[in-house]
């Protein structure tokens, strides 16, 4: 591939870009061109025997990235022609590292980035919840290694269009009218403008309520306007370095209907041009939609920018692994909310296929399929065939998110299978059906498991969870087996079976709950307890 660009910036994404996507035979010319969109980009290709030539009009150099995306991606179709002036719906699209527990490596925190702008994203919030320096130790300088390794950050950033976002979190310890304070987070900001950033975090969220210092209750009445006033000083402070800089505020009050009367005094408060972040109804929102979003741009003065807690697995979710398709978010919300971000899983290579339909769905909300997204997703991560289709067999045994869809709708199908067989007495087809269905369990395990397959890191995250998936192999087996050794009573049209039939059931389901990771959803307990019922009807 050859792309002949306008400036350094364009070659550096350039160069980051033929570094990490193999290429077919492209001749690429990048002008200057008016797009429809912000952010967007018009692309023009045409395919001759084993080439492809392509100019690629922009009029923000990082929209070279997504240009580029969309090339490659034609590239490898059959088509001869290819024209599109297309853009991104939501303004601020990217993931916020926002999450309690072990934070992200700094070496996933760069392949992060890179992932990222394959997604069409633009933005990265680093603000892991349980790393000293972002909650505790916020007065200090940032010290020489952290700003080594966040100056790599935010130069990867630069090369894959995302802007490198550092929060600071001083709500634990602040006192908010001391100036001291103030100019303790802005020295932490200085150091990250010295480094090239230009958006920057506060963050509210999840301290208490009630003002503790005698010196703020005497100055403030409220909470919130002891965050607004601190904030806009921030803020001030930060215009001084440079007129375009951004701010974004996590508020302490950062979920709900969206008209809290913290929420409206921070909003008539603060100023215009600071971003406040929401979650939605919920902390973890099963939907975002329109009629929310203006309920919070009325009361706050400003759209929402959506921190949106999914596909995040902390606390007392980290038994969970939610890697289905992000799913209700109302088509056109970009057109009410500043952006949106992702708080993604402890686990950085699981988060990757829920991030990718994030992306799909920022891009555009209307053409968005959240299946089609999430199968893209598994090709994109996973390059092997057979190791891909192996994975995703496993992967559709925890299909089910905080936001929906089935948890296992293969393993589904078989249970309505096998239970359709046991309804109309056919114990040994219905035994069958089982046993079949634990055996490729047992056997596709064992694939995932072996030195071949080609994942070694996804394996590493998913480990306990393969644990579970095996157990749930080898239970299926064993209620095929008791099936088969039942009788079907057709003067009651049931199945009868002994005490003993009903103790090995109860086994196998104690043997399930046993282990502490969820899969399978309700797909195996459910039928086992209800085959339980029946043998003791």
């Amino acid at each position: 591939m050859t792309i002949n660009t306008q400036n350094s910036i364009q070659e550096k994404i350039a160069e980051e870009f033929l570094a990490t996507h193999s290429s077919a035979e492209l001749q690429v010319k990048v002008t200057s061109a008016p797009p429809t969109k912000i952010e967007g980009y018009t692309l023009n290709a045409t395919r001759k025997g084993d080439v492809v030539h392509a100019t690629i009009g922009i009029a923000l150099d990082h929209s070279l990235r997504y240009a580029l995306n969309r090339l490659i991606s034609w590239a490898a179709t059959s088509e001869v022609e290819l024209y599109v002036d297309e853009g991104p719906d939501f303004a601020v699209r990217g993931v916020v590292e926002g999450f309690y527990g072990k934070p992200w490596s700094h070496v996933q925190r760069m392949r992060g980035i890179s992932y990222f702008g394959d997604y069409n994203m633009n933005t990265y919030f680093l603000a892991p919840k349980d790393i000293p320096w972002q909650r505790f130790n916020w007065r200090s300088p940032f010290d020489a290694d952290f700003l080594s390794s966040t100056s790599e950050l935010i130069e990867q950033g630069k090369k894959n269009a995302i802007d490198v976002v550092v929060c600071a979190s001083p709500g634990l310890s602040v006192k908010y009218s001391d100036e001291n304070d103030v100019d303790a987070v802005v020295n932490r900001y200085k150091q990250l403008f010295d480094l090239g950033a230009r958006h920057f975090g506060l963050l509210w969220d999840d301290i208490a309520w009630e003002l503790s210092h005698e010196e703020d209750i005497a100055m403030y009445v409220s909470t919130a306007a002891a965050h607004s006033d601190f904030t806009n000083r921030v803020w001030k402070k930060l215009l001084a370095l440079d007129s375009h800089v951004a701010l974004t505020v996590c508020p302490m009050h950062y979920s709900g209907r969206g008209n809290e009367p913290y929420l409206q005094e921070l909003g008539a408060s603060l100023h215009a041009r600071i971003n406040l972040m929401w979650t939605g109804r919920s902390i973890i929102s099963e939907y975002l939609d329109i009629a929310d979003a203006v309920i919070f741009e009325r009361t706050t003065l400003r759209q929402p920018l959506y921190w949106d807690n999914f596909p995040v697995n902390d606390g007392g979710l980290q038994k969970n692994l939610y890697i289905g398709p992000v799913r209700g978010r109302e088509v056109g919300l970009h057109k009410y909310s500043a952006g949106l971000v992702s708080n993604p899983m402890l686990q950085f290579e699981m988060s990757q296929l829920p991030l990718f339909t994030i992306g799909e769905y920022l891009w555009n909300s209307a053409t968005y399929n959240p299946d089609d997204s999430w199968e893209k997703a598994l090709i994109h991560r996973v390059d092997d065939k057979s190791d891909r289709m192996a994975l995703r067999t496993f992967l559709r045994t925890t299909m089910g998110t905080a936001v929906g869809g089935d948890p296992a709708p293969d393993l589904r199908q078989v249970f309505r299978k096998g239970v359709t067989h046991w309804r109309a007495g056919k114990l040994a087809e219905a035994g069958e059906t089982f046993i079949a269905a634990g055996q490729s369990i047992i056997d596709n395990h064992g694939f995932l498991l072996s030195p071949q397959f080609s994942e070694p890191l996804i394996i590493e995250e998913i480990e306990k969870w393969l644990e579970k998936y095996l157990i749930g192999g080898e239970v299926l087996i064993e209620l095929g087996k008791i099936l088969q050794g039942c009788c079907f009573n057709n003067f009651k049209g049931c199945i009868s079976g002994t005490s003993e039939d009903i103790e090995a059931l109860g086994a196998l389901r104690e043997r399930l709950e046993a282990h502490r990771k969820n899969l399978f959803g309700d797909q195996i307990e459910g039928p086992i307890n209800e085959l339980m019922a029946e043998l003791q009807s």
